[in-house]
């Protein structure tokens, strides 16, 4: 191929195309380099000066180069954008776009070569898009819904040994009971049977109802959030003998998204619970708001605390990873900040572009 050159180092476009956020490059039909911007060696992991003299080819890994030469071929008529891996001079790979274009002849200042009767070479433009941070947070995505399914297959479970350990035993004392009564033989016996029946039905009907209120509160769907954490927490203050102290401004009179109620239910829900098992605490804040910028929830005990870097790292305490995770499937971030002996606050935050109800 003759050799091209480009022509005017003032030239507009060598300005804008320098400014761009992505890699940019300007080849010849055979993938040859004739001009590129310096985010495209930032991007190959080549030294700018290098790229000169090489094709686009030569920048994309082995085994991805002849869909790279399908692509330059099918240019002029399919321009279009592919996937693929650059591997860097430092042996570094990137996952990239390439989308390639056709310039027409003299848009851009190309030297032709002494036989060109075409009034200018074709030109092809490629832009190099850095997916980096769109691939790790595709894998992080995939990994938290890995972990959620995790957890989620670990609530079944407890919900299993919750039916089978206390209200299967419970029906089970019921059945007991009625085969009791129809042997006395006697009504006084028999209604003192049937008087133990009572307490053991209104015992399983309470077990029942707080498992349906752990799975889903009615609460939360009839009157909300705000309504359905000021239950929880007042019922769990009851239920632990614990001082607890609840405030929830800006969303008595807002709804959100289910997905968001459910989740910022669900994150209240493990918080509270691991007081109950771990803090000894006697005093506990609960702080919900929203501010029209963001939806906050803040839990505050005064119980021992703890490590919570080492705590993160025993995979066995799932629900804290738990807590992370489906706030961060929701955009959201979560800060757990505890010190041994001085007690706990889980923060969490979710953007109010997320949380809002769609209509």
């Amino acid at each position: 191929m003759a050799a091209r050159t480009l022509d005017g180092a003032a030239h507009p476009y060598r300005a804008l195309l320098h400014a761009m956020s992505d890699g940019t490059a300007l080849l010849a039909t055979d993938g040859a380099i004739l001009f590129r911007n310096r985010r495209l060696g930032e991007i190959a992991h080549v030294p700018h000066l290098q790229l000169y003299g090489q094709t686009l080819q030569q920048l994309v890994v082995e085994h991805e180069r002849t869909a790279c030469e399908e692509q330059l071929r099918d240019a002029a008529v399919r321009p279009g954008a592919r996937a693929f891996t650059l591997r860097g001079a430092d042996g570094s790979t990137t996952p990239v776009s390439i989308a390639l274009s056709t310039l027409s002849p003299g848009s851009y200042p190309v030297a032709p070569s002494p036989d060109d009767q075409s009034g200018g070479p074709q030109i092809l433009m490629a832009i190099v898009t850095d997916l980096t941070e769109r691939t790790t947070t595709e894998a992080l995505r995939a990994h938290l819904m890995q972990r959620v399914i995790s957890a989620e297959d670990d609530e079944r479970r407890r919900i299993a040994r919750e039916l089978h350990d206390e209200t299967g035993q419970s029906l089970t004392a019921l059945l007991l009971g009625l085969r009791a009564i129809d042997d006395r033989t006697s009504i006084k016996d028999a209604r003192i049977v049937a008087a133990r029946l009572r307490a053991v039905t209104a015992r399983t009907i309470d077990d029942v109802g707080r498992l349906a209120r752990g799975l889903h509160p009615s609460a939360l769907d009839d009157l909300g959030l705000a309504a359905a954490a000021t239950r929880y927490v007042r019922d769990f203050a009851e239920s632990h003998g614990i001082a607890i102290s609840v405030h929830a401004e800006g969303l008595h009179d807002r709804r959100l998204s289910p997905l968001s109620e459910t989740t910022v239910y669900r994150v209240l829900q493990e918080a509270l619970t691991n007081v109950a098992r771990h803090a000894n605490a006697s005093t506990l804040d609960v702080e919900l708001s929203h501010d029209g910028v963001a939806l906050s929830l803040v839990v505050r005990d005064d119980g021992c605390g703890f490590d919570v870097g080492e705590t993160l790292r025993q995979t066995s305490r799932m629900g804290l990873h738990g807590m992370l995770e489906r706030v961060t499937l929701l955009g959201g971030v979560v800060y757990i900040a505890s010190h041994p002996g001085r007690g706990t606050e889980v923060h969490l935050r979710v953007p109010a572009s997320v949380v809002a109800a769609t209509a």
